[in-house]
């Protein structure tokens, strides 16, 4: 089987104890059929101690007991794990092994990347500079799982998705006109998805291989009148933040951040200033274009080809888009409250936007269901916002 990880991916080291935002606390822990199978052998002491604390499941998985500000039941006063330190790391369930690593396997090619809702790989992916490149090798202890994917339909968007890397590290323009691209470019594969006419997608990714034509659509799309005028921007952005029923907060600082972008966009006038201030924000800081850069390529890398499961092409790249303007606007919220962001904050930002949209599941389907019908998180606004604040 064939092994792909992001460049950056051989440097990840998780710092235990050290971690100033644990892993640890704030979801719940879901362990696998497995593991639970295991855990349910172990002896003496330690064994009543996790029986004490797993509530099974119907699936014949079962979930721990969290303590009491949501922490692992097996976290201990040092922020380490009794159970690593009890059975031995081979014995984590696979929730506790794999994060913040993700495995997406298609075939006999499985993709390993790590994800910014934790800190320490937040740090690496945004203090990689240079152009992302992805590792290959073999690894034959790992044998293919069956899966029912359509394999035509995959080497297309898989040939496509490496287009959308090309768009998403062209430094020679701005990273708000390569989202405009990418954006652009997966509606229009979008639209042969939906026609059952996937032999169409190789002749987008052609198209947008060539300089001339992106530069030509480039132009055609911030020519577009965006119709953002007086508020329409800031309310749409606004609701970025919104809460809804039962949303979970996986870290109470979001709310910190959440109160600021309101304060911040609250304050302003219209959608002029506010571009202005966005502008501002941007020049003076130098750093930002390639670290949104090392986003997007995340956001492409983990879910594009995700969209041979259920065909939706567009909503990958609506999550980019999306998940870049959110982090933009919190940054920038700080910075007019006073409280520049530095690359410490940049990182926490990033990484609390991760764990409050990527790692709960019931926020992360009620997302997914606003990206898909609600007019602030449409390709037409979206694009709008794109082009009124590059």
């Amino acid at each position: 089987m064939k092994v792909m990880t992001p460049h950056y991916y051989k440097d990840f080291r998780c710092i235990a104890g050290a971690c100033t935002d644990t892993c640890c606390a704030g979801w719940d822990v879901d362990v696998d059929k497995n593991s639970y199978k295991y855990y349910k052998t172990v002896k003496g002491a330690f064994g009543k101690r996790l029986k004490s604390v797993m509530v099974p499941s119907q699936d014949g998985e079962c979930t721990f007991t969290l303590k009491e500000g949501g922490r692992c039941p097996f976290l201990n006063d040092d922020n380490l794990c009794d159970l690593y330190i009890e059975l031995g790391e081979d014995k984590l369930c696979e929730t506790c092994a794999e994060f913040p690593r993700f495995i997406n396997d298609y075939g006999n090619i499985r993709e390993i990347g790590i994800a910014p809702s934790c800190k320490t790989a937040g740090e690496l992916m945004f203090s990689y500079i240079d152009e992302l490149t992805f590792d290959t090798v073999e690894d034959n202890s790992l044998s293919p799982e069956p899966n029912d994917i359509d394999a035509y339909t995959y080497m297309q968007l898989r040939q496509a998705r490496i287009v959308a890397f090309g768009i998403i590290s062209d430094r020679d323009i701005s990273i708000f006109e390569r989202l405009m691209l990418y954006l652009d470019y997966a509606k229009r594969i979008q639209k042969h998805l939906d026609a059952e006419r996937d032999e169409l997608i190789a002749g987008v990714a052609k198209r947008f291989c060539g300089p001339d034509y992106r530069e030509k659509l480039l132009d055609k799309l911030k020519s577009r009148d965006a119709k953002l005028h007086g508020k329409r921007l800031i309310k749409g952005l606004r609701h970025f933040f919104d809460d809804f029923k039962g949303m979970e907060v996986i870290n109470p600082d979001w709310n910190i951040h959440v109160a600021r972008v309101r304060q911040f966009l609250d304050g302003l006038a219209d959608d002029s200033e506010l571009a202005v201030v966005m502008k501002d924000y941007h020049a003076g800081s130098e750093a930002f274009a390639h670290e949104y850069e090392q986003l997007a390529m995340y956001y492409v890398y983990r879910y594009m080809l995700d969209a041979v499961n259920d065909y939706d092409v567009l909503l990958k790249a609506k999550n980019a888009v999306i998940g870049i303007l959110a982090v933009d606007i919190m940054a920038a919220a700080n910075h007019a409250s006073g409280c520049t962001p530095d690359f410490t904050m940049r990182v926490d930002i990033a990484h609390l936007y991760s764990r409050q949209f990527e790692h709960s599941y019931y926020n992360y389907e009620v997302y997914r269901e606003y990206f898909g019908t609600k007019r602030c998180y449409s390709y037409e606004f979206l694009m709008d916002a794109l082009v009124s604040l590059n």
